[in-house]
């Protein structure tokens, strides 16, 4: 503990995010572990209901849908977590936050460990959701909160690294324990992801506040103490006071902006731009899952066992290589997104899920030429290590970067509530989906890929290397719904307008 309090500057935002994505890994590890459990023998023989491979006819029909609501459930809870945010996260603050995410994991985990009928899984998967979905709410944020501009993007998609380094733990644990008897090989790989809940209670008392908590806070003595750690600088520096003073500025166009009571909603047309952003942060999560990447991690070992005809092990070890282009791809776009920008990759992935679905759709409708199934598993591959590289974690980033310091935790809770309600639809309907119109499936997530590269270019702004208060300015200084691209896209026009607040500030500090 007290050698934690000596780390400062990069080196203890870096800390903060590593410490920070072990709750990311815990969320990838959790969405991925049904995926293996539903081929399971002694799985299926405590949930008979939710049985799609040893059933034919209305009985298999049956069961695909409560299979479908079973896995989907657990994004409900997800959503119904990040949308608490909105009510409590910013009253107890971040750390606090994600010590209450971590108590709620384990009473769900713990029950879903110890179920003996369809119900209380159900129950258990909801409940450890409701602290997932505050997980996915709150890090993001406050990782961003914390990081200078220079190394945010890494930063938070480093959480995007251990999401989907803990599907491809759920793949390859699943795997092993594939070929153990009795129930203990799906007991014990539901019960191990209590290690990380129990970690993140451990390392939460040492994560210093948000700065930019306590200064909406008025705690500004705290907030400057924190900077100062985070910059490693004096408190009492003219870095840190510019710093501090450039928050509240910002803080403050807003109080005033918030005087007119028209600007008070996040839907209001006014100064601030509120419902630019709130359509901008709830849709760049959808857009990823509406691309259809998560009927891999959901479902690719029935896929490939029902539709392909693997058997369980081959399917087990391909799923799980699979996986491990995720990993692949999110590394990239960590060294990528501070060299390229947000706009490109999230571009360039999207597109690239367009090609790959488009094609996996058409080499799909001749699975009984051999070759045409092995070729879709190569698109599959793709999608895999593609879609990472610009949006996995960027969209949860994005929604932080863009939304005025007073309101981020309404626009984070919103943005990871809108990309777990989509989850829950693809978890969903894609059992269904598949089973009734094949290869048509994928046609949709093609067409919808392709229409968020339209959506991208004209409506997101770049913020790359932009502090969040110049990138609050993008959004005031804009006059139409293209501006906030066009200006983004200049280098940043603001700093003599913050530099100016913080001189003010400063001098009436003084006079002070």
């Amino acid at each position: 503990m007290a050698a934690f309090q000596n780390i400062r500057g990069l080196a203890l935002q870096r800390v903060l995010a590593t410490v920070c994505a072990v709750a990311f890994l815990l969320q990838g590890y959790d969405q991925s572990i049904m995926n293996g459990l539903l081929t399971l023998s002694t799985f299926l023989s405590t949930m008979p209901e939710i049985d799609t491979l040893h059933t034919t006819g209305a009985q298999n029909e049956h069961n695909a849908n409560v299979q479908g609501a079973t896995v989907a459930i657990y994004e409900v809870g997800c959503a119904f977590g990040a949308l608490s945010v909105i009510f409590f996260g910013d009253r107890i603050g971040r750390p606090k936050s994600i010590l209450t995410a971590s108590c709620i994991v384990i009473v769900g985990v713990v029950i879903q460990a110890a179920t003996y009928s369809l119900g209380q899984l159900i129950a258990g998967r909801i409940i450890t959701g409701l602290g997932i979905g505050i997980y996915t709410a709150i890090i993001p944020m406050y990782i961003s909160e914390t990081a200078d501009a220079k190394h945010r993007g890494p930063l938070v998609l480093l959480d995007g690294v251990f999401a989907l380094s803990g599907i491809v733990l759920a793949a390859w644990l699943n795997f092993g324990f594939y070929y153990v008897k009795g129930a203990v090989n799906w007991r014990f790989p539901i019960a191990f992801q209590l290690i990380f809940a129990l970690f993140m209670i451990v390392v939460q008392p040492i994560l210093p506040e948000s700065p930019r908590w306590l200064i909406k806070k008025d705690r500004l003595e705290e907030g400057q103490n924190v900077m100062s750690r985070l910059m490693d600088k004096s408190s009492d520096s003219f870095e840190v006071s510019r710093e501090v003073a450039i928050i509240n500025s910002a803080l403050n166009d807003h109080h005033q902006s918030q005087q007119n009571s028209s600007s008070q909603s996040i839907f209001s047309l006014g100064p601030d731009r509120h419902l630019y952003r709130t359509l901008v942060a709830v849709s760049a999560p959808m857009i990823t899952q509406m691309t259809g990447i998560n009927i891999i991690p959901f479902y690719s070992n029935s896929i490939l066992e029902s539709t392909l005809g693997y058997s369980g092990s081959i399917a087990r070890i391909v799923s799980g290589c699979m996986q491990i282009m995720l990993v692949i791809g999110a590394i990239i776009g960590c060294l990528l997104i501070e060299r390229v920008g947000r706009r490109k990759l999230m571009l360039f992935s999207t597109g690239s899920m367009a090609v790959c679905q488009a094609a996996v759709a058409g080499l799909s409708s001749d699975l009984e030429n051999p070759t045409a199934g092995k070729v879709a598993l190569v698109f599959y591959f793709l999608a895999m290590l593609l879609l990472p590289i610009g949006m996995f974690m960027i969209p949860f980033m994005y929604a932080s970067e863009i939304s005025p310091v007073a309101m981020r935790q309404t626009y984070a809770g919103m943005a990871a509530a809108s990309s777990w309600l989509f989850n829950f639809l693809i978890a969903e309907i894609t059992p269904v989906g598949i089973a009734s119109i094949t290869w048509r499936y994928y046609v949709i997530y093609a067409s919808c890929s392709a229409a968020a590269v339209v959506g991208i270019y004209f409506f997101y702004p770049e913020t790359q290397g932009r502090s969040l208060e110049q990138i609050d300015q993008i959004f005031r200084q804009s006059k139409s719904i293209f501006d906030p691209v066009k200006l983004s896209l200049e280098p940043p026009v603001d700093s003599d307008v913050l530099d100016g607040a913080v001189k003010k500030s400063l001098d009436n500090d003084e006079i002070a």
